[in-house]
């Protein structure tokens, strides 16, 4: 009171009218009346620019106005810096700040510690744009609005030049930055620097450090991994007297379940059992049924689910969800739909997170008619259905719609005779409308204002190429141009949709545009590429394919594989003429030295070839190039000539070899079939003599 007394008795004669003085016992109200009176004198532009002198409050010489507002400049220079060097962080400029702070500091003169947090803080922060006003923002340069993650650094040597002056909040500001950064080391290091400087208070409530920042380092090490570390500083903790608490626990087990680190999850839950005055809560229990689920451990996670019910802790919808989603990850779509029926005895409401996850185990487990029949159950409770939900259903019906395209789409090689398509017996497979399904979930989403994203369509594209839809498929991904880009997965579905179709033209017009559009066709497209030239029937654009495939650059990491070799060979062994029998000996011969086919690593000899896992064109590929292979080497004198075995099944592989080697190859070559082994053909010495005779005939 005395000061506000003095204040508006020098500050009287500044203004034309007069201020009473007031004289009377405070009390709250009469001292809020004078504060709110003196605010507005000192917002004043005379006021501001007229200093009170020493003078005019040596009524009460100890009040701090006193030592905030002297004349003297030594005195103010540096509350002055400090203020401005605190304006600089507050405007996003954190280089002139340091600067400045680093002339001031060599100047000798004295900086707050507040003044050094306040930069370091900056530095610590993950962007400066978090400090910057929207004013700022607009006129403010690149090289001052970039990210503070490289300032660090500078942080670090604040932190040493405050020197005894330091303070535990400099030290934790500094530990959080590194934490944010991942850091670990360097958080660690500082965390030790920390206790070696303020030890530990015998006040518990308030010991150094504390147990924010050690929570702050732990999860730090649980981020990267660094398990060992974070058990050995829990130990560090308990001997300081730092109790982890349960809050603790659920931290580390949300990072574990967030990386589906299901093991450290189950050993931190261990420990959290264990832990003196600790017990662990639901979140702790939903955490690490979490972590299992997401690392598909069904198994571990009901065990953990189960552990929770007998306890008789009270249950929550997200422990129920998680328990589900565990679920639907292992494929056991029965139990999954149980839990949402026993959510609903108990009382406890699912949400839409519960009802998508449910759709989601019905979806993996092939039930798209149950999927189907959540959705119709999600309207009726006027639920929202999100993206992930209606993503789910469709993945459902995709596939759903893929199974059936194996049944259906099934062919059967007869030698000499070449490829026939064999026609399921179940009915159901032969008139299916999951496409139609499909649609109609994509046409919802876009009624009902839900966001169809690339999986949204990808999907929808895959139901329509099972079942042969290729025009919906190009439909569909014009309509996928139109909300977001067309990915590798879209176009190769729509390639294939026109590939079960026969569709040559638009499949290789895909292909192109995937390639226009800044997409590198991988393994997957290539293949399904070429399965739309082996179903119509294009050996010359096919075996382009392959020579383009093989000299595709390393680093695109596009490289044929045994689909890939089947389905080339299928196609050149379907055309008409001596050329396309040449290009399958090429393609086969360069598959032998990719490793592709006959292995070196396997068990075949040059004596002894297995052929009952090839395809029946890429057999007859396979023995023309074996025979001519040893032929060489017995010229070249490398090898001695001996029975030579084909092992190939007693089934109809074993005949088509036969006929193969005895129609195909000259002179021709006979066999014979062992009593003891009925799936092997041998073809004796002396046949192989005759062989390798006429070659050099």
């Amino acid at each position: 009171c005395s000061m506000i007394e003095a204040t508006l008795t020098d500050t009287t004669t500044k203004f034309t009218h007069q201020v009473p003085m007031i004289r009377m016992t405070p009390n709250r109200r009469t001292v809020t009346l004078l504060l709110v009176v003196v605010s507005v004198i000192l917002s004043t532009e005379a006021f501001q620019t007229s200093p009170i002198t020493t003078k005019s409050v040596s009524r009460n010489p100890s009040c701090r106005f006193t030592s905030e507002h002297q004349t003297d400049s030594q005195a103010s220079s540096s509350p002055s810096s400090s203020r401005s060097i605190v304006s600089l962080v507050e405007n996003g400029n954190l280089d002139d700040a340091l600067s400045m702070l680093q002339n001031v500091d060599g100047g000798g003169d004295s900086i707050p510690a507040s003044t050094y947090h306040a930069v370091i803080e900056a530095c610590c922060a993950g962007k400066v744009e978090r400090h910057n006003n929207k004013k700022y923002n607009k006129n403010n340069s690149s090289s001052n609005n970039k990210s503070a993650m490289d300032k660090i650094n500078e942080a670090a040597d604040l932190l040493t030049a405050m020197g005894e002056e330091v303070t535990s909040h400099a030290y934790e500001t500094l530990i959080s930055g590194y934490a944010r950064r991942g850091r670990w080391q360097d958080a660690y290091r500082t965390l030790a620097a920390l206790e070696e400087k303020f030890g530990s208070s015998d006040d518990k409530d308030n010991a150094v450090p504390s147990l924010n920042v050690y929570q702050t380092v732990l999860i730090a090490f649980v981020e990267a991994g660094e398990y060992d570390h974070m058990n050995s500083l829990l130990t560090r903790m308990r001997r300081r007297g730092v109790r982890p608490t349960v809050f603790t626990y659920n931290s580390l087990l949300k990072i574990c379940a967030q990386t589906a680190r299901w093991r450290e999850a189950v050993s931190i839950l261990s420990q959290c059992q264990r832990e003196p005055g600790v017990n662990p809560d639901l979140v702790t229990f939903t955490s690490t049924i979490r972590a299992c689920a997401r690392a598909r451990k069904t198994d571990k996670a009901m065990e953990i689910f189960r552990v929770v019910k007998d306890m008789g802790v009270k249950m929550d919808v997200y422990c129920y969800t998680t328990a589900m989603d565990a679920c639907a990850k292992g494929r056991r779509w029965k139990v999954a739909l149980s839990l949402l029926d026993e959510m609903k005895e108990k009382g406890i409401e699912p949400n839409e997170v519960s009802y998508g996850v449910a759709v989601s185990a019905c979806g993996n487990g092939g039930q798209w008619e149950k999927a189907l029949e959540l959705l119709e159950q999600m309207r009726k409770e006027n639920m929202k259905i999100n993206t992930i939900t209606y993503n789910s259903a469709i993945a459902a019906l995709a596939k759903a719609a893929r199974s059936e395209s194996r049944q259906q789409r099934r062919y059967d090689y007869k030698p000499g005779g070449g490829w026939s398509k064999v026609e399921s017996s179940n009915p159901a497979y032969n008139d299916s409308d999951l496409w139609k399904k499909a649609l109609d979930l994509v046409d919802c989403m876009e009624k009902e204002g839900v966001r169809r994203d690339s999986f949204t369509f990808s999907s929808a594209i895959s139901t329509c190429g099972a079942a042969g839809r290729w025009q919906e498929s190009l439909d569909l991904i014009d309509a996928m141009k139109r909300v977001t880009k067309p990915n590798k997965i879209a176009y190769t579905s729509a390639i294939t949709a026109c590939a079960n179709s026969e569709k040559w033209e638009p499949a290789f017009e895909l292909f192109n545009d995937m390639k226009n559009d800044g997409l590198q066709p991988d393994l997957v497209a290539y293949n399904a590429l070429i399965n739309a030239g082996t179903m119509s029937n294009q050996p010359e654009q096919v075996f382009d394919l392959w020579v383009e495939m093989c000299n595709t650059d390393k680093r695109e990491k596009v490289s044929p594989d045994i689909v890939t070799l089947t389905e080339v060979i299928a196609t050149l062994d379907r055309g008409i003429g001596k050329i396309n029998r040449e290009r399958a000996d090429k393609v086969f011969a360069e598959a032998v030295s990719r490793g592709i086919i006959l292995k070196e690593d396997s068990l075949d000899s040059s004596w002894e070839v297995d052929l009952s896992r090839m395809s029946f064109p890429v057999a007859r590929a396979a023995c023309r190039f074996i025979f001519r292979r040893i032929a060489n080497a017995a010229k070249n004198g490398d090898l001695d000539v001996k029975d030579f075995s084909l092992i190939t099944g007693a089934s109809k592989m074993r005949e088509y070899v036969r006929e193969v080697l005895r129609d195909e190859l000259k002179p021709a070559v006979f066999c014979v079939v062992p009593k003891l082994e009925q799936g092997t053909l041998q073809v004796k010495e002396k046949v192989m003599r005759n062989y390798i005779a006429g070659q050099s005939d």
